[in-house]
């Protein structure tokens, strides 16, 4: 979201501001920075090649949109997700993923489903080799465009951006990295359910197993969460562990 110049602090440009915002907020996504690990400015700024006023306008924007807690005189730490977090996203979804993907029905080109057919079919593949480098991102890419593709063809731009960014969170990807080989498979048939009944023109058939799909994902990661004592896990990781240091 693009911030008026009147706002932009002393010693800021918008475009570096928008730079650190972007790079910071990535990292997080990413989990190169982990539910409850500080944030250094002045670290964040040698890595960005920014000075350390951007970065602490980002972390007021990240603090503002949920993504840090600023504690006064402590600095920044990313977020730790709780169980009512995880309910509380669920249940949007559960309310606005099957409605989008209901209006898509009707408005969705056969190019497009065919793409989806490509994507179920992808992620099938994937699942079944897992443990290999770099399948757990393919598959997470796979899935966002999956779901991105469903609802932006709703027609309802608006309902989407607001889903868009509940999904945006790093409790995503870790509910990717923590799925057992049952919940894969279970994923997997409900995607191809669902491009089965687009194919077909049943909307009610498409929102009640887009439904299904979102109340499964909320059953196993609540579970792997109440089992980890109500918090996304931090794993330990070393502070010379340069994967975590968003990009220039």
């Amino acid at each position: 979201m693009q911030q008026a110049i009147a706002d932009i602090p002393p010693g800021a440009t918008l475009k570096s501001v928008d730079h650190a915002y972007a790079e910071i907020k990535r990292a997080i996504v990413d989990m190169r920075y982990l539910p409850g690990e500080s944030m250094r400015e002045e670290e964040l700024a040698r890595s960005l090649g920014v000075s350390r006023t951007p970065v602490r306008e980002a972390f007021r924007r990240l603090g503002a949109e949920g993504w840090l807690e600023i504690r006064p005189n402590h600095g920044a730490r990313v977020r730790v997700w709780s169980v009512r977090d995880v309910e509380e996203i669920f249940e949007a979804r559960a309310l606005i993923e099957p409605y989008l993907v209901g209006c898509a029905v009707a408005r969705i080109s056969p190019e497009d489903v065919e793409i989806l057919h490509g994507l179920a079919t992808e992620m099938r593949v994937i699942s079944h080799a897992i443990d290999e480098d770099g399948a757990l991102e393919k598959w997470f890419v796979a899935n966002r465009a999956f779901h991105e593709i469903l609802t932006s063809a709703s027609g309802n731009a608006r309902l989407n951006q607001t889903l868009n960014l509940m999904k945006e969170i790093p409790l995503i990807k870790w509910t990717f990295r923590n799925y057992t080989e049952e919940d894969r498979e279970r994923s997997v048939q409900q995607h191809c359910e669902i491009v089965e009944a687009i194919k077909s023109g049943d909307r009610e058939w498409a929102e009640s197993t887009m439904k299904s799909h979102i109340l499964a994902a909320r059953q196993s990661v609540l579970q792997k969460l109440k089992a980890n004592q109500g918090a996304v896990p931090v794993e330990q990781k070393t502070r010379t562990d340069k994967r975590r240091q968003p990009h220039a």
